[in-house]
């Protein structure tokens, strides 16, 4: 009954601007070290024309697993920020960049989530049991460190850039789109902001629109690079997949709603843990509040549908600007 409300609702907006998906990602600390094209529609920019955003996402994150031998911990909080432009080439192709940075700290979330899964009566993962805002994260393997992320105030992160290349139009009945990215090794891998080579993705978009929603989809596969210290303790970083799936929902001309759901592969499914080697599955639910023809705020809440796998909880807030 509610989605037929909300389908009712969108159908009065005779003429939607559908923005995209949210450009949202996995938060998770090891996930960001390899290259993850955002989610986008299918449409490019036209030739000479130019788009620009910045993104903030607040990640707080627990986690930790033990067996003969190895061993995961993941505590703290993790702010990735950063600018965002695209440009169109022509003939349906675009560039897009990314200029990330990272800030990360035992944070300031702790006590509310542990009372937040109290009220719900959801697992906390033991959160619970140890002091809140501290900050660790690391991998151990066979006695070594085989990873580990060090505290930092403000940290550069690798530079990802990709092309894509529209096939057909959303407006055409159904759109289709296929990427292909390399990421730069900007960010320090020895305190495990990068992974310390070249990263390269290929991948596809999809774009529907029906009854006043837009429905996204897409699918991607990165070639990870493996940081020295992790390669120097037997610790390979293995490529990601990526599959997800995204609604847009006018709810005033002004005013868009969002639903994600995006899984991947673990980069650290190697190491033989059950907290790293499953997959990740992150669900979004936001929102897009167009300020001018050109402009809008975005905003959302990631949280992790598998537990003992994702961080806990992301809270994010983009600005956008297109078509200039």
């Amino acid at each position: 009954m509610p989605w037929c409300l909300l389908l009712a609702v969108s159908a009065c907006v005779t003429q939607p601007q559908f923005a995209g998906p949210m450009p949202v990602r996995n938060k998770h600390p090891a996930q960001v070290t390899v290259q993850h094209m955002p989610p986008a529609s299918t449409s490019t920019l036209e030739r000479g024309r130019f788009a620009a955003r910045f993104d903030a996402a607040h990640t707080n994150m627990f986690l930790s697993g033990i067996a003969l031998g190895r061993s995961f911990y993941m505590d703290g909080e993790y702010l990735r920020f950063g600018p965002t432009f695209r440009a169109g080439l022509g003939g349906g192709v675009e560039v897009g960049v990314e200029v990330p940075f990272a800030h990360t700290s035992g944070g300031f979330l702790d006590s509310f989530l542990i009372d937040y899964h109290d009220v719900l009566a959801l697992p906390d993962q033991d959160r619970d049991t140890v002091p809140n805002g501290r900050f660790r994260v690391e991998a151990n393997l066979n006695g070594g460190q085989a990873w580990r992320m060090d505290e930092s105030g403000f940290e550069p992160l690798d530079v990802p850039l990709w092309l894509t290349w529209q096939l057909t139009a959303p407006e055409d009945g159904f759109g289709l789109a296929v990427r292909g990215g390399i990421e730069f090794p900007t960010g320090d891998d020895d305190r495990g902001y990068g992974n310390g080579g070249f990263d390269t993705t290929i991948g596809i978009l999809t774009e529907h629109h029906w009854r006043g929603v837009a429905f996204y989809g897409h699918a991607q596969h990165t070639f990870a690079s493996t940081p020295d210290v992790s390669d120097r303790a037997g610790l390979g970083f293995q490529d990601v997949t990526a599959i997800g799936l995204a609604a847009e929902m006018p709810l005033t001309e002004n005013l868009h709603a969002y639903a994600q759901v995006e899984a991947e592969t673990s980069t650290l499914r190697d190491l033989g843990l059950r907290t790293t080697e499953r997959e990740q599955v992150m669900l979004w639910l936001g929102g897009r509040y167009r300020l001018s023809d050109r402009t809008g705020l975005e905003f959302g809440l990631g949280e992790d549908l598998r537990g003992y796998v994702s961080p806990d909880v992301t809270l994010w807030l983009g600005f956008a600007t297109t078509g200039w």
